[in-house]
């Protein structure tokens, strides 16, 4: 049986829809060998020269050659394989498949099929609180829980006038409870001895000595500029100082920070495993953020309550840009000062000075002393803590109390990335990015992946399997 076909010098990849469009191929008359398959087909084809072909255009129908067999006299049996992808191209572009894989820019959708470094990167941001932490010297304000005459006042004082006041305590400078006696004569000075016993009993029964009038003192990492109040001559029940304090109006002091999150990946991998999140406070500890929950986002906010007599402090995070609430943690910031009446309270010392989320051991310190653990802290030691794929601890304790006069003043925020062996974009081309979605295949090209593709088309039904077959596998459309 004679025939023309079209033979071609072709360089194509076995899993692609190309064909020789455009290029020069060769016209020739051959004869089909009989009998012989239509899907493996082969020519008895007569040319001189030799036989310099790969491939073979019959009609509509496409085919490799898989073997050239010469028979003598320029005589060669051609053997052939359908080409099935190019021979049901059109069929292919016109069906509708859920694609796993295609070269369609992918940000969003993880591609498992990479492997991850064992070599994490590090990087961070850090930022100050406008008034927790902004002391010298370990100084900060003192509040004292003072009665006075019109009742129980709260004052804040600086470290100095706290100093002085103790001082004056101490040497017993407000102690005198009875007025002078004074008078010239003796009617006179009898009377002003009995006034004077008078009063001064009068002071015992009403608001006991100068130190009693003291009922608690507090050290809190804040400045004077922080406190809210008025500035006021500072009585210790009947007993006056030369000393002014801020008369506090209201028990609390609130404050904010913003922190920026240090983004390394715009793609995929910013979601976890991928990418870790850590906030690190020092008053409340080390903090696993929800990375997922926070894409988009450009920073951190954190918003502080102090309440001045008790040194308890609620930490609130959210999401800068959405005001998305991410959570809430707690702290005692005051360190127990021992004034008067105040005495120091040792379980409130020790245990107040952590935050109430805190799972790790307590840094147990008094006033004015310093966190070794805050005072190493950094990038390496973050990372030490945190490293690997796994969930970290969601909390490493922080440090309050006392201690908080001696901590480092800023927050930071840690994104520990574990990257990808290859660049994502660089494999692309080759075993495409992940789709996960319905789509016509028409509209791709490239590397394409689907999941039980079913094409429609009037072929044989071998011919249709392989075709589905590989669609599956992973093919080019091109």
């Amino acid at each position: 049986m004679a025939l023309t076909i079209t033979l071609y010098s072709f360089a194509k990849r076995k899993n692609s829809t190309k064909r020789p469009n455009g290029l020069t191929g060769e016209d020739i008359q051959v004869v089909l060998k009989h009998p012989t398959s239509y899907i493996s087909p082969a020519f008895l084809i007569q040319r001189a020269g030799g036989f310099p072909f790969n491939y073979i255009v019959w009609g509509d129908w496409f085919y490799f050659i898989d073997d050239i067999v010469s028979t003598g006299n320029e005589r060669f049996e051609v053997r052939c394989s359908l080409d099935v992808l190019a021979t049901l191209k059109t069929y292919i572009q016109a069906t509708s498949a859920f694609v796993l894989y295609d070269q369609t820019a992918n940000t969003e959708i993880p591609d498992t099929r990479l492997s991850t470094k064992t070599v994490r990167g590090i990087r961070s941001n850090s930022d100050e609180f406008n008034y927790i932490g902004q002391i010298s010297d370990q100084g900060g304000v003192v509040v004292l829980g003072i009665t006075t005459e019109e009742g129980v006042s709260y004052f804040a004082v600086s470290q100095a006038t706290a100093s002085t006041l103790l001082s004056q305590l101490n040497d017993h400078e407000l102690g005198n409870l009875f007025p002078p006696i004074e008078g010239e004569t003796v009617e006179e000075i009898l009377t002003a001895v009995g006034d004077s016993i008078a009063v001064g009993f009068q002071k015992i029964f009403s608001a006991g000595t100068a130190p009693n009038c003291i009922t608690f003192a507090r050290q809190l990492p804040l400045p004077m500029g922080a406190v809210p109040g008025n500035t006021q001559t500072i009585t210790l029940g009947q007993f006056p100082t030369n000393k002014s304090g801020m008369e506090i109006e209201r028990r609390v002091v609130a404050d904010t920070l913003t922190i920026s999150i240090p983004w390394t990946f715009s793609d995929w991998r910013r979601r976890a495993p991928y990418t870790e999140l850590y906030l690190y406070c020092p008053y409340f500890g080390l903090v696993a953020l929800p990375v997922e929950d926070l894409i988009g986002e450009t920073a951190i906010t954190i918003e502080a309550v102090v309440d001045l007599p008790t040194g308890d402090t609620v930490f609130e995070v959210f999401g800068y840009s959405t005001n998305h609430y991410i959570g809430a943690y707690s702290a005692n910031l005051g360190g127990a000062y021992a004034m008067g009446a105040a005495g120091v309270n040792v379980t409130r010392s020790a245990t107040g000075m952590i935050g109430a989320v805190a799972a790790g051991a307590a840094i147990m310190a008094s006033g004015g002393a310093a966190a070794p653990m805050a005072a190493k802290l950094g990038a390496a030691a973050i990372a030490g803590i945190i490293g690997g794929n796994t969930p970290s601890a969601t909390t490493i304790s922080g440090g309050g109390g006392g201690a908080s006069l001696g901590l480092r003043k800023k927050s930071y925020i840690f994104e520990i990335t574990h990257d990808t062996t290859v660049e994502p974009a660089s494999v692309a081309s080759v075993i495409g990015t992940p789709a996960m979605a319905s789509k016509q295949l028409g509209g791709l090209s490239g590397f394409v992946q689907t999941k039980c593709a079913e094409v429609s088309a009037p072929f044989p039904g071998a011919v249709l399997a392989e075709c589905n077959s590989l669609l599956d596998g992973g093919f080019f459309l091109e």
